[in-house]
């Protein structure tokens, strides 16, 4: 991308440090914050909250900054191709940052719904077992690895075209 706009380089410099730092933080909660909770040797009702308090921060941040994300790399994209730069890097980075919305709502949500089901129970008689819980939260933490990878994939292709 020549920087022949200044609002332009702006735009996909924001969104590569954004999906760069969303991917760190996806997966930080997995490579850190999950190994922690399943060893740390918690009941499962400790284990279910620790992951819930987790998993609503980054509820709270990573797939609206993921989609805000994908789309000004879209615009970015085709900000470029109407000037006749380079664009498939910025279009390609934000299908990888768009990837976490259906990757979730395939693979992730079911385990989602388990978890926070567990969360919200009171009764310990249907509470979930210790293995169970440590079993749930460590495929969550798998599934999320991925999840926060393929973002980074995406960063990689904008820097690649925002330095042509």
């Amino acid at each position: 991308m020549a920087p022949n706009s200044t609002s332009l380089t702006v735009a996909a410099a924001i969104s590569i440090v954004a999906s760069g730092w969303a991917s760190g933080m996806g997966t930080g909660l997995s490579v850190f914050g999950i190994p922690m909770i399943v060893n740390g040797g918690a009941s499962s009702e400790v284990m279910v909250r620790q992951w819930q308090f987790q998993f609503i921060r980054g509820q709270a941040i990573i797939p609206t900054l993921g989609v805000i994300n994908a789309l000004n790399y879209w615009h970015v994209a085709y900000r470029c191709w109407a000037s006749g730069l380079e664009w498939r890097g910025f279009a390609a980075a934000g299908v990888s940052t768009f990837f976490i919305v259906p990757y979730t709502l395939t693979f992730i949500m079911g385990v989602n719904s388990k978890l926070r089901a567990a969360a919200e129970r009171r009764d310990k008689a249907k509470a979930l077992s210790d293995d169970a819980a440590r079993s749930l939260i460590k495929k969550w933490g798998d599934l999320n690895v991925l999840r926060a990878v393929v973002p980074i994939v995406g960063t990689g292709l904008a820097l690649w075209n925002f330095c042509l």
